[in-house]
């Protein structure tokens, strides 16, 4: 299963699990919402994915921060049936490395839904272990997609932290999607606890090129291209 991005720092993060509960409802009723009309008059079937064959993705994701650092984020998936690895760089804090193993499950046909239930840890400047869930659903040309993830920094004692990367766009044309993204960071300062804004993407062969803008026209605007290759 693709991954979004998810980036965070731990820096600037919250304990509170009550933001956890608030943040992930927003995937949960979106879910919901259009997972219902895959099940209408049908029984809810989840299902482990069936595929036997390899599958593997890497990305590179750089963000440009005004009045800070910039800094590149590194993901690197694989997939066989329903068993998900995933390793990431950057991804939940600066200088830190995470490993993560899930299991992937898929629901629907016209309206289809994959899950990706996660656990891992947190390794480098900052530890703990993680739990996540990806979420993908696809009907026709519209896609959302959303990584949720729950941090517990048992170094440096930070407590619980909660980072949500969610994506919904429309692929008019199957080299082109538009929609709008939003996340829950702490990898640099924001004035809002939930940043969003636009984005566009590119595919070809089986690369895919997306840039992201982050908070458009405020003092704190932030730009993010990701290149992904699938093989």
């Amino acid at each position: 299963m693709k991954s979004p991005r998810s980036p965070g720092q731990l820096l600037y993060g919250v304990r509170s699990p009550c933001r956890w509960v608030s943040g992930a409802r927003w995937s949960a009723a979106l879910v919901l919402l259009l997972g219902a009309r895959a099940l209408a008059g049908k029984p809810p079937s989840l299902e482990p994915i069936r595929d036997e064959a390899w599958s593997f993705g890497a990305s590179l994701s750089w963000y440009f921060v005004p009045n800070d650092k910039n800094f590149g984020v590194l993901d690197a998936t694989a997939d066989h049936g329903p068993l998900h690895f995933e390793l990431r760089y950057h991804d939940e804090a600066i200088g830190t490395a995470s490993a993560l193993i899930g299991w992937n499950f898929e629901l629907g046909e016209t309206v289809k839904l994959e899950l990706t239930p996660l656990v891992g840890c947190l390794l480098g400047d900052e530890g703990g272990p993680i739990v996540g869930l990806l979420v993908e659903l696809r009907w026709g040309p519209l896609s959302f997609t959303s990584q949720d993830e729950w941090v517990w920094a048992v170094q440096g004692g930070k407590g619980g932290l909660f980072y949500a990367w969610t994506e919904l766009d429309v692929r008019p044309w199957h080299w082109a999607r538009a929609g709008i993204v939003a996340q829950r960071t702490r990898l640099f300062h924001t004035a809002r606890e939930v940043i969003f804004g636009p984005l566009v993407g590119f595919t070809a062969w089986n690369l895919d090129f997306s840039f992201y803008w982050f908070q458009p026209g405020g003092i704190d605007q932030t730009f993010s291209v990701t290149l992904e290759a699938r093989f």
